[in-house]
């Protein structure tokens, strides 16, 4: 699995390192959840999951997004994620924790989104997840909803395209498989932009990680909360094209999520 990880990284960077022009207005990353763009991302993860579960997972997500201005300010984006998996994961498919592969949970997204100005948006919405997986230790089992709130404030002071944004996730089961385990949990993630020179960034907390689970302790955890270090660094390759690796490591792990999370990513504007 070092060599996945080791391959995934050098791949990122060694595209990121491939366009070498310079541009005089820092282009948009399209990190911000008020700002969306239309988008399609070729997306590839590796997590090493608590070793309780002796549980690695690879997965490459082709997701697409899709904004519909509706006049006023108002903006509909859109989002469907199709994610493809390898686990080892222990369960009746696969009871020896063998390398499967197989489809995992569509995700499909609808936010409402509203400019108040050039610097301040706010946005709400939901995720449905469905359970598409093609094995039991690939998806949760169960119909999901997840409502969200989130608002992104622009930070000119720390540069061109600097920003903060704050989003809030509820992630619950309404049905599925009455053997699976039922889920309710908070999700939390305050982004931070920064735009580096030669357009590169970083950005802090792309992801929803920070959790606080709701329901009963789970076997091997000790709390509700999970909260990493997660953390991106980027680089547009031009307008229309970025790249970049995620990282998440734990600092609180109660709620045992992952022990080590990378995300590559390339992705295409239009």
């Amino acid at each position: 699995m070092r060599r996945c990880r080791a391959a995934g990284l050098t791949l990122v960077v060694a595209v990121m390192w491939a366009s070498g022009v310079l541009a005089e207005e820092e282009p948009y990353n399209g990190q911000d959840p008020t700002r969306p763009v239309t988008r399609f991302d070729v997306r590839y993860q590796y997590q090493n999951a608590p070793a309780a579960t002796n549980d690695n997972l690879q997965i490459i997500t082709l997701r697409a997004d899709k904004g519909f201005g509706l006049g006023r300010g108002w903006t509909l984006a859109t989002r469907i994620d199709a994610p493809l998996l390898s686990s080892e994961l222990a369960s009746r498919d696969n009871p020896r924790a063998e390398p499967h592969f197989g489809a995992g949970d569509l995700l499909v997204q609808g936010l409402l989104i509203k400019a108040e100005s050039r610097s301040f948006a706010w946005a709400f919405g939901a995720q449905a997840i469905f359970p598409t997986a093609s094995e039991d230790g690939m998806g949760g089992g169960k119909y999901r909803l997840v409502p969200t709130l989130g608002a992104g404030w622009r930070t000119p002071s720390l540069g061109a395209d600097a920003w903060f944004a704050g989003l809030f996730r509820y992630d619950f089961d309404v049905s599925g498989k009455d053997d699976r385990r039922h889920i309710s949990e908070l999700q939390f993630a305050p982004m931070l932009n920064v735009p580096l020179p030669q357009r590169w960034f970083v950005n802090l907390y792309p992801s929803t990680d920070i959790r606080y689970n709701l329901m009963a302790e789970r076997p091997g955890d000790t709390g509700k909360w999970f909260v990493p270090f997660n953390f991106m660094i980027g680089r547009m390759l031009n307008r229309t094209t970025v790249a970049s690796v995620e990282l998440g490591i734990p600092i609180v792990n109660e709620y045992r999520l992952y022990d080590f999370k990378m995300e590559t990513r390339v992705g295409f504007f239009f």
